[in-house]
């Protein structure tokens, strides 16, 4: 490890936290778990999916996580995700509110019922978790919860409009709880990725014309990876980013900026 103060391995240190992260059993949750664990986290690996071996793997490698089932859109499961953090490891310093799913159709079928849904999972789920999660973490110090948002919410779409719609929520949401919770030490921020190469891109990646398309909107001329997320998170949770709070980070390759 380097003398420096400021060396990396001190600014953008985790240890002694402990943190949640929901949607965690692949893609950009996953990779989240793992740069929080490596930066010295304790992670509860949250949501549905295969965690347990997601858990296992990461164990292995020397970090120390958990992991707990949970629908976070059932409000008695949230609850319980957040009581068994605290019964395991006694405190909450970090929350990354990653669940997510796109469940718009070409041609808005069933747009109602798919917005409604898509809200639940990225606005009320989070609010709730937000109410469970943020006094135990002010209780303790304050932290950082994270909201996972999306291009989608910053850019009119012509098929994610419901997603779109719900992401600039839950986006707003995060603003909302900066100011309310920041006297308490909460540090609250939205992370906007554009297209990331995963299994939830797979429409955008796999089809030849629309990755096209993309990419011809994309100054960095690529998609991103999870771990191109994971980075972001893991400065927001250290002390690297503890003045930052009510911001939405971009990370896009530019897109959202490129004419």
């Amino acid at each position: 490890m380097s003398g420096l103060r400021l060396a990396p391995e001190r600014l953008f240190s985790c240890a002694g936290q402990v943190a949640i992260v929901t949607g965690a059993a692949s893609g950009i949750g996953r990779a989240c778990a793992e740069g929080l664990a490596g930066a010295g986290a304790r992670v509860m690996l949250a949501g549905l999916g295969d965690l347990e071996s997601v858990a296992d793997e990461l164990t292995a490698q020397g970090a120390e996580v958990g992991h707990f089932t949970c629908d976070v859109t059932d409000a008695e499961q949230l609850a319980a995700l957040v009581q068994a953090t605290v019964a395991r490891w006694g405190r909450i310093d970090t929350v990354l509110a990653n669940a997510g799913v796109a469940l718009d159709q070409p041609g808005g079928v069933d747009a109602v019922a798919h917005l409604d849904r898509m809200f639940d999972l990225h606005v009320r789920s989070v609010a709730r978790l937000a109410e469970l999660a943020l006094p135990v973490m002010a209780e303790s110090g304050g932290g950082a919860f994270l909201v996972m948002s999306s291009l989608s919410g910053l850019r009119g779409n012509q098929v994610l409009a419901g997603y779109g719609v719900t992401k600039a929520a839950n986006a707003q949401l995060a603003r909302n709880l900066a100011v309310q919770w920041g006297p308490r030490g909460v540090r609250a921020n939205s992370l906007s990725p554009g297209v990331i190469a995963t299994d939830f891109a797979r429409p955008i990646t796999a089809d030849a014309d629309l990755a096209r398309a993309r990419l011809a909107k994309t100054p960095l001329g690529r998609f991103g990876t999870p771990e191109e997320v994971a980075g972001a998170v893991v400065w927001l949770a250290s002390g690297a980013g503890a003045f930052v709070s009510g911001q939405n980070i971009v990370i896009d390759g530019g897109t959202l900026i490129s004419d």
